[in-house]
């Protein structure tokens, strides 16, 4: 039944600015057409009031009629403004029949809730004035009068109450809904913000980011961080040989390989163009060497995208006191040395001395790299 009743339309996904009036037209519409069902048998039957069986039946059919047309038109604006005056015309003509006794004024208490929601501020202000306006002067008609409670206030406070509990636990749930949609929708900006589209690595914003928080971090300890920056050479004739296409399939590649036989939790950056950087963590530089040497080694055996490449590797020391810019500037002199070289190398900086790898070991350390 309920899933009949809250039709999905497809032209207001739950991002869109109007789902929610679209559910809460169907949610009201459904405790209306519950209501008036009940308060017509209760009138005609109970009450034996069938001036009022005759209001109540009038806002079910209403109710129903609105319902029908909605879901066949779907037209959002046209069913809120057939709402809200069902709604406000109803409530006023029962208030006003009974001469605002049997505490039927309450009813009133339902009318900002619901036009505030389904047609604005200002019109939901001009409508909720009117009738509180109505109210008070029913209010004023009944001074010196002595008021008598009998069943039917009791029947008027509990309806008012339990539509009360379900209008603003619609509103609740909306407004949670509306905050996990912007929760989630944050965090997807967030990632997109900070990752690099064609490989998925993190971008040079998130790496400097990152690489600052290190340095910031390490304050009065001795470092095990060390940052790589690794350019694919001569990448150019990459593009200029096999087309762009195949230079974007071979950085992206690239890319997996890093995540693949880099250690797990392994900081790696596309830093722009062919440059990839990189932070590892080691027991001591000429541990985090080695790696970057294998690392080198197994590029150098194994083609990306089944291109054949090499990679030159600058490598420097992160430390505390320095800057973010310092650090990439160490370890770029040392690409630049490893590329000047021949290419195809590994350098390091430390102290400021740039020196090249000298470990010819090319079996790899599991304990450090999976190659």
């Amino acid at each position: 039944m309920l899933g009949f009743w809250y039709k999905e339309f497809p032209q207001y996904p739950k991002d869109h600015k109007d789902f929610w009036r679209t559910r809460l037209i169907a949610h009201f519409l459904l405790i209306t057409t519950s209501y008036f069902l009940v308060l017509t048998l209760l009138n005609l039957f109970y009450f034996a009031s069938y001036e009022l069986a005759l209001i109540d039946a009038f806002g079910l059919f209403v109710s129903l009629g609105i319902y029908i047309w909605f879901n066949k038109t779907a037209n959002v604006n046209i069913a809120a403004w057939a709402v809200t005056f069902m709604v406000v015309s109803l409530f006023l003509m029962f208030v006003i029949s009974v001469g605002g006794h049997a505490h039927s004024l309450f009813w009133a208490t339902l009318i900002p809730p619901l036009t505030f929601f389904l047609v604005g501020r200002n019109w939901g202000s001009i409508f909720s004035a009117v009738a509180f306006g109505v109210c008070a002067y029913l209010v004023y008609l009944q001074q010196q009068q002595t008021i008598t409670i009998g069943l039917g206030s009791l029947f008027n406070l509990i309806e008012v109450s339990l539509a009360h509990i379900l209008i603003f636990r619609f509103y609740e749930k909306t407004r949670f809904s509306a905050y996990q949609h912007l929760a989630t929708r944050n965090i997807e900006i967030q990632h997109l913000a900070e990752t690099d589209k064609l490989t998925g690595l993190y971008n040079r914003q998130k790496f400097d980011s990152e690489l600052s928080r290190l340095i910031a971090k390490d304050e009065g300890v001795q470092s095990t961080n060390y940052l790589l920056i690794c350019d694919i050479d001569h990448f150019k004739k990459v593009n200029d040989t096999y087309g762009h296409l195949v230079g974007d399939r071979v950085l992206s590649e690239f890319a997996n390989i890093l995540k693949d036989k880099l250690p797990p939790n392994t900081l790696i950056a596309r830093w722009g163009g062919e440059e990839f950087t990189v932070i590892l963590t080691g027991e001591s530089l000429a541990d985090v060497t080695t790696q970057a040497n294998q690392l080198k080694e197994y590029i150098n055996d194994h083609p990306a995208a089944n291109i054949p490449i090499t990679i030159s590797i600058g490598l420097a020391h992160i430390k505390f006191g320095s800057t973010v810019l310092n650090t990439l500037e160490q370890a770029d002199k040392a690409l630049y040395t490893a590329k000047k070289n021949g290419r195809n190398l590994v350098y390091v900086s430390d102290n400021n001395k740039i020196s090249a790898y000298q470990n010819s070991i090319k079996q790899p350390n599991k304990s450090n790299v999976n190659v």
